[in-house]
């Protein structure tokens, strides 16, 4: 059963790409992918990515969380996996990001299992 939903987007040209803010979004398994990314615009699109799924996620859960204290990284199944949060024993989510030009968006389900 849906217990909450949580969509966040944004424009991507928004999102400075350095490190400095890297580090307040991204976890430490993030910025390490983030660092060996080459491209100033792939770098902007992970960045927004990032940022619109982990403000869905703060929006689904219904309270807030350091952006860089919870880790976004595909699993073996290639699907999103959200590490760094306590969930209720019976709480399950489910992730979903895209980007293209211009925006990015991200979207959470908090559901029970």
């Amino acid at each position: 059963m849906i217990k909450n939903v949580g969509i966040d987007i944004i424009k991507n040209k928004r999102i400075k790409v350095n490190d400095q803010f890297a580090s307040k979004i991204l976890a430490e398994k993030e910025f390490q992918y983030y660092s060996s990314i080459d491209s100033k615009t792939r770098k902007r699109e992970y960045l927004a990515g990032r940022w619109a799924v982990k403000e869905a996620l703060i929006k689904a859960l219904e309270y807030n969380f350091p952006l860089n204290t919870v880790c976004i990284a595909t699993g073996d199944d290639n699907k999103l996996k959200v590490t760094g949060l306590n969930l209720v024993e019976n709480e399950f989510l489910n992730i979903s990001l895209s980007h293209e030009e211009e925006y990015s968006v991200g979207i959470a389900i908090l559901s029970e299992k």
